[in-house]
């Protein structure tokens, strides 16, 4: 695979991140205290899903020994029913789900879960489910049912939905009501709230997931390196950008905009244009203001402004 490629491949690039090492701080708190569920929540593209799948090795006990985290996630097609969630999961887990009941597909979840979960000597397992605000209130008594099958068995599993803050409202409400207590002390009581980038600092932390990212093992060359030899060469690296970068993005779209924070969609997008396709025509590392027109065209190329906001405007 070529040094472009594996940037420019969306299900495969990841780098760490603040708000990465910060959810994963969060999450390993709860689990180690032994919480049984919990809500990570925030605004859609800021990077929550593939934060999630980074965790699938990255949880570990109070002894260091690994957590295995399984992940899932839930699409609007999908039928509202019990078995639903049970063939989403199963399938999830490897399964073949095809004319498989309800209980069939329950026991699949629980022997896989639990089979994971006898790897550390504490006995326990996560699972991760994203898409969590298109489930219905009923749906969340599928994970009910593995919960307390787990149990039975004597294996601690932790529950983890990931919502969209702008689209949970109506499931909230309904976690609320008196007789879904059980579901909300159970799996809803943590609340954890995900961010994009939120400061010049988490921004340059980013950045330096570029100047370290391997495109090529031998000889090891970073991405900074193979892109850009020539400001390299000049001891440049793309964190020294960083007050550039932050200053237009907060000034061009971030505060018009009202954006909490910057999400990684957006952030990968803008970097990887700049990155690629910008900075390495620039041979000068002292030349600010090339470097901030390559900033500019970077940031006015990413979509962080919908096409379809003139669309509508010019409608109107």
């Amino acid at each position: 695979m070529s040094a472009a490629s594996l940037l420019e491949d969306a299900s495969g690039f990841w780098i760490p991140t603040p708000m990465f090492e910060s959810i994963k701080h969060q999450i390993d708190a709860l689990v180690s205290c032994g919480h049984t569920g919990m809500l990570i929540i925030g605004e859609a593209r800021l990077g929550k899903s593939n934060a999630m799948r980074a965790l699938e090795h990255a949880l570990t006990n109070r002894s260091g020994q690994s957590i295995r985290v399984f992940y899932t996630h839930y699409g609007l097609r999908d039928v509202g029913t019990i078995r639903a969630v049970f063939a989403k999961t199963a399938r999830a887990l490897g399964f073949d789900v095809k004319r498989q009941s309800a209980d069939t597909l329950l026991d699949h979840i629980v022997i896989r879960l639990a089979d994971a979960a006898m790897g550390n000597d504490t006995r326990q397992v996560a699972l991760a489910v994203d898409e969590a605000q298109l489930l219905t209130i009923d749906q969340l008594n599928a994970f009910a049912e593995i919960y307390n099958d787990l149990v039975n068995l004597h294996i601690n599993c932790s529950i983890l939905f990931i919502a969209n803050s702008d689209q949970f409202h109506s499931l909230a409400n309904a976690l609320l009501r008196p007789e879904k207590r059980y579901l909300r002390e159970r799996f809803f009581n943590n609340v954890v709230r995900f961010y994009g980038i939120r400061s010049e600092s988490e921004l340059k932390d980013c950045l330096a997931g570029y100047d370290d990212y391997a495109v090529s093992e031998t000889p090891r060359i970073c991405a900074t390196e193979y892109f850009c030899p020539t400001l390299y060469e000049q001891s440049w690296r793309l964190t020294d950008i960083a007050p550039i970068f932050w200053q237009n993005y907060r000034e061009r779209y971030g505060i018009p905009l009202g954006q909490e924070s910057w999400g990684m969609a957006q952030f990968v997008r803008t970097t990887h244009l700049l990155l690629m396709d910008y900075l390495p025509h620039c041979d000068d590392k002292d030349d600010l203001l090339t470097l901030e027109a390559c900033v500019i065209k970077s940031l006015e190329g990413a979509g962080i402004v919908s096409s379809l906001v003139t669309l509508v405007g010019h409608n109107d």
